[in-house]
């Protein structure tokens, strides 16, 4: 991934135009050009880390494309209103999103052949976890 500190801030108009208006197979990270899963990825991470969530705090403006990315794919997938009841809940639909990306970044990098997440999988492989799609490409199991 790009050093952190090389990311301009994502602009919210450029990801509606050029992801979330399109379909929602847009929003799958194998369908995300390298400079968005590094967007979305230190998004993700900026947001995870903010130990002090109020809504001028860089963690809460960084959560906010990819939660937009998140909502996308539950809402078609599920063709339902999407309600999260808790942070924990969020939490969770973040960091498997983040291990997609990074397993995404990984497989283009690396040349590994990686089964990319669909629309069936995206969000749902539990059994993934971000070392796995960070350090153990190789024994990344994807049931």
């Amino acid at each position: 991934m790009l050093n952190r500190e090389d990311l301009p801030d994502t602009d919210l108009n450029r990801l509606q135009a050029e992801i979330l208006s399109g379909p929602f197979e847009a929003a799958l990270p194998v369908n995300m050009t390298d400079e968005w899963l590094n967007l979305i990825a230190r998004d993700i991470y900026e947001a995870l880390s903010d130990d002090e969530l109020t809504w001028g705090s860089p963690g809460v403006q960084r959560a906010e494309a990819p939660l937009r990315l998140i909502y996308r794919l539950l809402v078609e997938r599920k063709g339902k209103t999407l309600h999260i009841d808790d942070w924990d809940s969020l939490r969770g639909h973040y960091m498997n999103y983040l291990a997609e990306v990074a397993l995404e970044l990984v497989r283009r990098q690396k040349g590994q052949w990686i089964p990319p997440a669909t629309v069936d999988t995206i969000l749902t492989r539990t059994d993934l976890t971000l070392e796995q799609a960070l350090y153990g490409v190789a024994n990344v199991r994807c049931e």
